[in-house]
């Protein structure tokens, strides 16, 4: 698995194993438990885990502040009643400690050594823990061991400096009394040379009082070689499936018995079958539901000691053979007969499925805030972890779709790039690396991501799901009936795997509507509706019912969806134009207008179809002047929107059509050789068959004075979507008289 804390000083030091603990907030947490000593301490951890011999030098080593295994804190948080990463080294106390502890900076001006965590996008050596404010000190030279050490401080002063501003030299009665200093101080510093000496030989040399402690095995290889091996269950969802892997993967190299963790179900602890004599070394893990996926995290016990030696996370409807692929990465320590290696740290790990929870639901900003507040600290306690900067990568793109600032898209390129240098063959890097591709408009860029995420685990509902939306955008242009069908197939892969994840159905319902089967898609809303009652659902479950003509169930799903967002631009739109095809237009302006106002007011950009549907509104009304403005707009708004990608059918049949209208409201700009342009443009649309599409190309030749293609395009959109079909516009096609009334 990667890496996961980080604990390099800004020193550049060698790098220790393990975490440390602060040890003011270990006498703090000593006080508020009621233990007036560390013996106290040692005597709760012997108490609550059942062991036979105290662990007194774990406990002692937590509290000198040395480096050592999380489950180390853990242990000692326990008997305090605390949680372990209340007690961690917070980056204050790394960097004051640090600056205490580093010796005279020997580094080049300029080392990453004293770097703090590079923004993502400047690819450091080696990721480092960040750090505020740290600032390099100048090179200085050491004493000399050869020069007796001065009382005073090393100071210059310049007043009584030579012209050189050399310093001065002492005279002979001073280099007596200096000499004579020197011969008193050799003795003691014999002393203190020995008792040091002493003190490493005793360190290095005398066993502990627990000589197998986690702490001092950490970094250790396990010998496996006829050892009886016990795999105890792991409870929880996939638990049996882990558990099984578990064994099948020890099997081998050991005696261990596939199914023998049966036998030890009701076991409490690792050291019931130690000191039963029935296993030398035990396997067990804890498991924890965060949202769709689960934390994992395994034990290794022998003797008195327990050490965690690996930790991930996982989709609930992961694959097996993703759960083998990842255990086995993290058992291969074991294994080979490796020192255990670095562990994703368990705290970050909780800490990014939460920020993933978040995305489970409604898209908003302050969901999307929340989950990026998470993948920050992510990064900030485990820099060399992978899923912080997928996490927020990710988190970007959806803050894009919210706000449609590129910047967003420029920043979540630099995480993706970040996170991609940490762990290439990530699920979850892949899986945003495709998103953003996605939201680019590079849709068969981010199909290769995602394929390389589904290669790693087939059943990664991410990727199905992003995978089929990035398709979908290619079918518009192809229409090609194998690729729906591929389509269709993964959604419903993806729907028996997760079938109470509520984008499925959603998604499977934008399938079937880009399709032109709209009762089809409606179906399908409908189950997102019942799965999570939000906006997105019922807004869509409105427009559909409104698509097919049912416009009472239409204005009931718009009213719930505007009880959860009174304010959506679309949402109100989307009434509006209801009033507008039961010709009640004062009402849609009524609507309409006060949005285009803040608009204007606020200078930010609008949606396009909001300038558009305004502007058929004042066209109809005969108020040309406004409408030709409203145009205008939309037309500005729909080229942004392209801009950020190659256009596809919908948006170039609604750039025509308003194209189209404004060279009608302007005569001036009629020309044979526009005209002509206009038509051929028309006719290379002719493939279009969703409901949007076709009823552009109907209001386009309408309004070219082709009443023959009007009524083709019409009547193919009343077949698939008779509420659409019901527009005022093609009340001229019935009439066989149409045209706005000009103002005066």
């Amino acid at each position: 698995m990667t890496k996961g804390q980080h604990t390099d000083s800004p020193s550049n030091k060698p790098r220790s194993r393990g975490i440390r603990a602060s040890q003011q907030k270990l006498r703090t947490a000593q006080l508020a438990a009621g233990f007036k000593s560390q013996a106290e301490v040692v005597d709760k951890i012997q108490q609550i885990e059942g062991l036979k011999k105290a662990p007194r030098s774990l406990v002692s080593r937590v509290f000198r502040g040395e480096s050592v295994d999380p489950l180390s804190i853990e242990r000692v948080a326990k008997a305090l009643d605390v949680q372990a990463w209340a007690l961690y080294l917070d980056s204050a106390e790394v960097e004051h400690q640090s600056s205490n502890d580093a010796p005279e900076n020997d580094e080049p001006h300029g080392s990453h050594a004293n770097q703090g965590l590079l923004s993502p996008g400047t690819q450091p050596t080696q990721m480092q823990t960040p750090t505020n404010g740290e600032i390099q000190k100048a090179p200085q030279a050491e004493p000399s061991l050869d020069q007796p050490l001065s009382v005073e401080e090393h100071s210059v002063d310049d007043s009584h400096s030579d012209g050189n501003n050399g310093p001065s030299q002492p005279s002979a009665p001073e280099q007596a009394h200096q000499a004579q200093q020197k011969n008193k101080r050799m003795p003691f510093l014999v002393v203190t040379l020995i008792v040091l000496l002493g003190v490493l030989v005793i360190d290095r040399f005398w066993p502990m009082d627990n000589a197998n402690s986690s702490g001092s095995t950490l970094a250790g290889i396990v010998d496996i070689d006829n050892k009886v091996v016990a795999v105890m269950p792991i409870k929880g969802r996939r638990g049996a499936d882990i558990t099984r892997s578990i064994e099948q993967l020890l099997a081998g190299p050991t005696e261990l018995i596939v199914g023998s963790s049966a036998l030890h179900a009701g076991v409490q602890s690792p050291q019931e079958l130690l000191r039963s004599k029935k296993a030398d070394l035990v396997i067990s893990g804890e498991l924890i539901e965060i949202g769709r996926y689960i934390a994992v995290r395994l034990f290794l016990s022998r003797d008195e000691d327990m050490q965690q030696v690996w930790s991930g996370v996982f989709s609930k409807s992961s694959s097996q053979q993703y759960l083998e692929l990842q255990l086995k990465n993290g058992l291969n320590t074991l294994l080979t007969k490796r020192p255990i290696a670095d562990i994703a740290d368990w705290y970050s790990l909780q800490r990014f499925l939460n920020g993933m929870q978040h995305f489970e639901g409604e898209r908003s900003e302050q969901v999307i805030l929340r989950a990026m507040a998470d993948f920050q600290r992510v990064i900030s306690s485990a820099p060399d972890l992978v899923h912080g900067y997928a996490g927020m990568c990710a988190a970007l793109v959806e803050q894009n779709l919210q706000t449609s600032d590129k910047n967003n898209l420029e920043e979540a390129s630099k995480y993706c790039s970040a996170g991609l240098e940490i762990e290439p063959n990530s699920v979850f890097i892949q899986n945003a690396l495709g998103n953003l591709a996605r939201v680019k408009g590079d849709y068969l860029i981010a199909n290769a991501h995602f394929e390389q995420a589904l290669h790693a685990d087939p059943n990664d509902v991410t990727a199905l799901q992003k995978m089929a939306e990035s398709q979908m955008r290619i079918f518009l242009k192809s229409r090609d009936p194998e690729l729906f069908s591929q389509i269709l197939s993964q959604l419903e892969h993806a729907a028996e795997l997760e079938p109470n994840n509520w984008k499925i159905p959603y998604t499977q319902g934008r399938a079937h509507y880009f399709k032109g089967d709209q009762l089809g898609a409606i179906d399908y809303f409908s189950q997102a509706a019942e799965l999570s009652v939000n906006y997105q659902t019922l807004n869509n479950l409105g427009a559909l019912e409104f698509c097919v003509g049912d416009l009472q169930n239409a204005k009931a799903h718009y009213q719930q969806a505007l009880t959860l967002k009174p304010k959506h631009t679309v949402l109100l739109s989307n009434i509006a134009v209801l009033h507008f095809y039961l010709g009640e237009n004062q009402q849609a302006l009524d609507i309409f207008e006060p949005q285009i106002k803040l608009i204007t007011e606020e200078g930010g950009p609008g949606l396009y179809q909001l300038w558009s549907n305004v502007a058929d509104v004042y066209r109809t009304q005969g108020h040309i002047k406004k409408a030709l403005q409203a145009y205008r707009n939309a037309m500005s708004e729909l080229d942004r929107e392209v801009s950020q990608g190659e256009a596809n059918v919908m948006q170039k049949a609604s750039r025509l059509a308003m194209y189209i209208l404004v060279t009608e409201l302007s005569p001036e700009l009629q020309t044979e050789p526009l005209l002509a342009s206009l038509k051929e443009q028309a006719e290379a649309l002719n493939a279009a068959a969703d409901p949007v599409s076709l009823h552009q190309l109907a209001l386009s030749w309408l309004h070219l004075g082709d009443e023959d293609k009007a009524r083709h395009y019409r009547d193919k959109l009343r077949a698939i979507c008779p509420g659409f079909a019901a527009s005022p516009d093609f009340n001229a096609l019935e009439q066989k008289t149409w045209g706005p009334q000009r103002e005066t």
